[in-house]
């Protein structure tokens, strides 16, 4: 068995859906192994790709998404922007039994908050042991501003893109390292 995926099943020129030319046969040795069928549709190998067209990413909706989710998704981001923690949290817990849309976003927001204050502790925590044992408080001040300025920007800017694509109904997901999956 090789790793290279099998040649495409119509050849080269020749437009998709249209029979093969006479005389054409494919190589031998390629096509499903005996005793499995194509389960993700025609032609598509998973172990040479992420999944056929058509197979959604993200989580599944129920249904397309109403404007009103649109809105709750969004005041979750705004929300965290205005009062922090109590706001993405009260909408979570009110809405995510009546719109998954909503849950999903409101949960990002829960996230990103969680995930800032986890940093915050940690970088308090080295900067607070490291101040203690050099009995200075630089230590403190060095891990602690960077770690302070940095997520104060990325959190503002991830606020802002989230409230943004939760308005057009897009579900989106931000890099696991300034947004922990805690809350789903």
């Amino acid at each position: 068995m090789t790793d290279q995926p099998p040649p495409h099943p119509v050849p080269y020129g020749q437009p998709p859906g249209a029979p093969p030319p006479p005389g054409y046969t494919p190589p031998p040795g390629y096509g499903p192994a005996p005793g499995y069928g194509d389960p993700y549709g025609a032609g598509y190998d998973p172990r040479f790709g992420y999944g056929p067209p058509g197979v959604p990413q993200y989580p599944s909706q129920s249904g397309p998404v109403r404007p009103d989710d649109t809105t709750w998704a969004m005041m979750s981001y705004v929300l965290t922007l205005l009062v922090g923690f109590p706001g993405p949290l009260i909408l979570y817990l009110v809405k995510k039994k009546e719109s998954p849309f909503v849950r999903y976003h409101a949960a990002q927001a829960l996230n990103i908050e969680i995930t800032y204050l986890l940093h915050i502790l940690i970088a308090l925590a080295v900067g607070g042991g490291l101040a203690l044992a050099f009995q200075h408080p630089a230590p403190l001040v060095i891990a602690f501003v960077p770690v302070l300025l940095f997520h104060a920007v990325a959190q503002l800017v991830l606020l802002i893109l989230g409230a943004v694509r939760a308005s057009k109904g897009v579900v989106n997901r931000f890099p696991t390292w300034l947004c922990f999956r805690i809350v789903r």
